[in-house]
Formats: C-alpha cells, structure tokens, sequence
C-alpha cells in the first residue's frame, strides 16, 4: 500500500474548539481561508452556490471501521458520515455565502475550528431537489429518517419555517402555537434531544391548548407513539425530558400574555368579536386571520426570556406502554384494546354497544 501526501489548501474558522453536535456547527457561518498559493483556484467561486468542503478530521484518532452513529444505527464508516474513519478525511456540501478575497464564508459546515481544508468543489446538484420537491434521494433518506428535516430546522432554530409546518396540523396561526414552538424548540436544543417515537424521549404538557401541538410536533412526542404525557393543569407549561427523568420545564411568565397583548394591540378586539361571541361575518374573519398570523409570527421575534421561565426537574417516568391484546364486542363485532371492553352476563361489550343496548 503506498502512501498519500495531502497539502492542505486552507483552514476553517468558526467558534467550534471542540467536538460539538454536528447539528449546532451546521448550524453557524464558517469562515474558510484559503493560502495564498491557491488564490488562483478561486477564480469565478462567486458565481457558484454550492460546495463540497474537503476537509481533515484533525482532532480524531479513533480508525474504527464499524459503530454506532449519532442516529442509533450500527454500521460501517463507508455507510455513515462519522468522523472515525481509515484515512480522516471529511466531506460536506456547503452553501456559499460570500467572498472577500481569499475568504469564503459558507454555511452548513461541521468542522471545526482550525480544521485543515484538503480541496474544494464545486457541489453536483443534479441529484438535488427542484423548487423543493421531495427528489427519489430525499424520500429514501426520509423513509430513514422521518424527522430529518425538522431536526436541521431545530438546529438553526428556524422558529419561523417551524411554525408553518407545524400550523399544517394545528390548522391556523395563533399565539399559542408560537409559544409552544418557542418553548418546545428552546428545550430541544438544551438537552441536544432527537426524537424517533420509541418513548426514550418524552414530553409532558400541562395543557390542552394550542400550545400541545406546537410540542408534539417540534418534539416528535405525541399521543400516537405513548411519548406525549398530558396533565390537566391548565398551565402554559411542558416539560421535555430523557427516560431517566432528567428534564426541563419550560413555563410562560404570568406576564407573558400581556407582554403579547401590548405588542399587538388590534388582534384582541377581533378575537373577542370571532372567537368569543361567534360573530363569522366574513370582513372580520379576513381582518382576523391577518392579524393572527401578524401577531403569530411577531410573537416568535420576541425575547425568549420576556415570555418564559426554565427550570431543571426530575421527573417520574412511566413505564413503556404495554402491549395489549384485542377482544371484540358481541353486538359490533369490532376489536377492543384488552383492558378497555365490558363484560355483562359472559358478553363483551364495547363501550358504546353497552351503552345503547342494555
């Protein structure tokens, strides 16, 4: 086997000195300065949107062929993008943001400050989605993956896109959905958490309100996979934590709904008039709906602090949901969750058989 010599061609710069979540560096611009020797190979750059950053992994010395990545799956560094690989070398597409001499700032980077770049080019896009349709390529690695995207959103804390994607099942913008993307957000990149519905990570709410859902959907714990617990306090309130009960609770200020109101001070006359005494005339619904998706997205640029209170918890943690047989009613004939039928005279009965037949 003969041996490689690589030059490098220039160095990253960003605020990275050590191993960090590669979502957090992607995160962040990184400044890429190239030596003086290859100025020459950055003639025209400007002109080209994406790049492929090849790069040292420089503080890495672990040359394992095979482990368990960030994502829980086990398999070889030629199936991954783990930094423990035969030879170091890391590869990542970039977005360039700006030139200023033999500077280019990109962004979607995760490498680390003072990493050696060993070559850059010019990204193939022809794989790449078009006007932001879902490509054969994204759909295989979402079928892998199904929380990727809002992962990279949490990541960059793009509160904004969150909250559009998240009114896709909350129905419409209001307040309370942009608290619980605000609150549900902040606790996620706090405790570094991801998701994959197998109830490792938890979330528990203390309401019912438009705040749930703003929860279940930026913490990917919901009813459906036994991960969203629900309280019936009435608070605006939720906390987000691993199995071993170690979380956050985030709660809004008893100010914070005033703090809202005073910002956008024609929304609450049109709520009282539509929501509270019914009135549907449809001049104020449209008035209404703007102003709600005014207030909504102005709620999220408010500072965090003015708006919540953190705290550390321990929490009690349920055990994993059981798995449960099903029985089928005598009068219906449809199956019942074990545990949930009524049985009367040696007959099983569901719930709204026996209420109309007895």
């Amino acid at each position: 086997m003969h041996t490689i010599n690589l030059n490098p061609v220039g160095i990253v710069k960003n605020n990275f000195d050590n191993p960090t979540a590669f979502n957090e560096i992607k995160a962040q611009p990184s400044t890429i300065i190239i030596y003086n020797e290859f100025a020459e190979a950055l003639t025209n750059i400007d002109e080209v949107k994406y790049l492929d950053i090849v790069f040292n992994f420089h503080l890495s010395n672990n040359n394992a062929l095979a482990h368990t990545t960030h994502f829980g799956d086990f398999r070889g560094v030629f199936a991954s993008r783990s930094p423990f690989r035969p030879n170091l070398i890391g590869v990542t597409s970039v977005k360039l943001i700006s030139r200023e001499g033999n500077q280019l700032v990109v962004e979607g980077l995760d490498a680390l400050n003072n990493t050696p770049v060993l070559d850059i080019k010019s990204s193939d896009t022809s794989l790449w989605p078009e006007n932001n349709n879902a490509t054969q390529l994204q759909k295989e690695l979402l079928k892998k993956r199904p929380r990727m995207e809002i992962e990279k959103l949490i990541a960059k804390n793009d509160l904004e896109t969150l909250m559009i994607k998240a009114a896709q099942i909350h129905g419409h913008f209001c307040p309370g959905l942009a608290m619980g993307i605000m609150a549900a957000t902040y606790a996620m990149r706090e405790l570094e958490a991801q998701s994959d519905g197998m109830e490792d990570l938890l979330a528990i709410t203390e309401t019912n309100n438009c705040m749930a859902d703003g929860v279940q959907y930026i913490t990917g714990c919901t009813f459906g996979n036994n991960a969203l617990i629900f309280h019936d306090y009435g608070k605006t309130a939720f906390t987000l934590t691993h199995r071993d009960g170690n979380g956050i609770r985030v709660a809004a200020k008893p100010e914070s709904q005033k703090v809202i109101r005073q910002k956008f001070t024609g929304f609450n006359q049109l709520f009282d008039e539509l929501v509270a005494e019914q009135n549907h005339d449809p001049e104020k619904v449209a008035l209404y709906k703007k102003a709600a998706i005014e207030r909504s997205f102005g709620t999220l640029k408010l500072p965090f602090n003015d708006l919540f209170k953190v705290e550390n918890v321990e929490t009690d943690i349920p055990r994993y949901a059981p798995i449960k047989n099903s029985v089928y009613c005598s009068v219906c004939g449809e199956s019942i969750m074990e545990g949930k039928e009524l049985i009367v005279d040696e007959k099983i009965f569901c719930i709204p058989c026996r209420r109309y037949n007895k």
